[in-house]
């Protein structure tokens, strides 16, 4: 076996990694609602998706609403949903090529999407890049899909999320992402739900260094500078969007996706809010970086490979020794 093809093998093997890493995830999220009954706050993190669904669909805020009753009441029902999770996160550590454990992992993740982070408070048009954009869960759904395995894998991919089924088309995937954390951050994050509302809460129930970045974030951002922060940030959100899609420095911009979502987790969701008790999930960044890694480039292009041509027209060595072998009467298996 040549280099290349080497190479070119090592983004299925990626993609199997990245899925465990998804399962990992999502055995974290459940720890985080296992322990949520023996927390000052059973319930008290549904206030915010509920303010930011009152502008979404008819009925949504009021199923919130009953639902975070159910949790105050009961606060040990979040023992089900942990079960759910716990198994779906198990099950991809096992099984991370099991195309059933993916599938469940995205229907599961929509579920939460909506049931449980009111979608993200896109509805609101409060969400951003920085504080929690579009919804952890639905980033779960986002990484489903783009691992989401074939039967045979692509071996000659390039990075990991083209060896799944979805092939170069993970790349809309990316594009659609980004292109949506540019306009959502570049409007005005102002009232409840948005990025001062958010540094304000987590100012109250952070740590104490947790809290004092907080506050000087808050010194900073109330004198006019979140809407420049903003519009600076959807900038390259926006430029990290098409360069990923088009292939042009992709390193470079996979590596400023990751910053923006590290600096977002640690400065603006307090590592997600996993010290404070008042969160369901680990949050946006891990999954955004976990995203990051799977468009990372795997190593040196297949043969023949032209830039944006397509992975299924690419031909290695064996196919050409195939093909070869197929035009001169003889089966390329014997």
């Amino acid at each position: 076996m040549s280099l290349s093809q080497l190479r070119q093998g090592e983004a299925a093997a990626a993609a199997n990694t990245l899925r465990r890493a998804l399962g990992v995830l999502w055995l974290a999220d459940a720890l985080v609602k296992i322990l949520i009954p023996f927390g000052d706050r059973a319930a008290g993190q549904w206030y915010e998706q509920i303010m930011a669904s009152e502008t979404g669909p008819p009925g949504l805020h009021y199923f919130l609403a009953w639902e975070t009753n159910l949790f105050v009441g009961h606060p040990f029902v979040w023992w089900l949903p942990a079960g759910i999770e716990l198994g779906i996160g198990a099950w991809l550590v096992t099984r991370p090529a099991s195309r059933r454990a993916l599938a469940v992992s995205a229907a599961w993740a929509l579920v939460v999407w909506v049931a449980g982070e009111g979608a993200g408070g896109l509805f609101s048009l409060k969400s951003s890049v920085l504080t929690g954009y579009p919804g952890a869960a639905l980033l779960y759904v986002a990484a489903a899909a783009v691992l989401f395995p074939r039967r045979e894998p692509r071996e000659e991919a390039a990075v990991a999320a083209e060896a799944g089924a979805m092939g170069q088309w993970a790349r809309t995937v990316w594009l659609a992402l980004w292109i949506g954390a540019a306009f959502f951050t570049a409007l005005p994050q102002i009232g409840e739900g948005g990025l001062l509302f958010m540094l304000s809460t987590s100012r109250a129930e952070a740590p104490g260094p947790l809290r004092s970045l907080d506050s000087s974030e808050l010194s900073w951002l109330t004198v006019g500078h979140s809407d420049i922060l903003g519009i600076a940030v959807a900038v390259v959100c926006l430029a990290i969007g098409v360069t990923v899609f088009l292939g042009a420095l992709p390193r470079v911009f996979l590596s400023m996706s990751a910053l923006i979502a590290l600096a977002g987790w640690v400065a603006m969701e307090n590592l997600g809010g996993i010290l404070t008790g008042s969160t369901t999930d680990v949050g946006t960044g891990p999954v955004l970086v976990l995203l990051a890694v799977a468009f990372w480039p795997a190593g040196i292009r297949a043969p023949g490979r032209r830039a944006g041509q397509p992975a299924a027209e690419v031909s290695t060595p064996a196919a050409i020794t195939a093909e070869a072998q197929s035009a001169a009467g003889r089966d390329p298996s014997g």
